[in-house]
């Protein structure tokens, strides 16, 4: 009579596999989940911060240069070429350029229309290499109607 030693043994070794395999696919879930998570968490505050960023610009008024000067007085930042940047670190705290983790832009855009003023607020990473955006919006406010519209 034969024993069923091996035969049991085999069993296990196979089982084992299985489990490994199964865990392995659940750790790969698992990191995959954490990333979206983080992404979805960025996007949120960085929608947080353009908001912040749009009220404030709203709430200076008058031509866009103004409008960004004073939205980086209140906010941090500094204004270059009529281009606002703003650097935040992983905490999304305020930061300099050498520690930053994002990136806010804000930029004059023409409207075409007397007396209205518009500028875009885009969120990046701080490389803003090839990646999309994390939030975008356009801002708009009724400023005074010059001699140049």
């Amino acid at each position: 009579m034969r024993s069923k030693a091996p035969l049991a043994l085999i069993e296990q070794a196979v089982m084992v596999l299985v489990f490994a395999l199964a865990a392995a696919l659940c750790l790969r879930v698992f990191l995959w989940s954490d990333e979206c998570s983080r992404r979805d968490e960025a996007c949120d505050r960085a929608l947080l911060e353009a908001q912040t960023a749009a009220e404030t610009l709203k709430h200076a008024g008058g031509e866009e240069d103004q409008a960004l000067e004073a939205a980086s007085r209140a906010l941090g930042g500094q204004v270059s070429h009529r281009v606002w940047s703003l650097y935040y670190d992983e905490t999304w705290a305020v930061s300099g350029r050498e520690q930053a983790a994002y990136r806010l832009e804000a930029q004059p855009e023409p409207t075409g229309l007397a007396g209205l003023r518009q500028v875009r607020i885009q969120i990046t990473g701080a490389d803003g290499a090839g990646s999309s955006p994390l939030a975008e919006l356009t801002v708009a406010w009724q400023g005074e109607v010059g001699p140049h519209g």
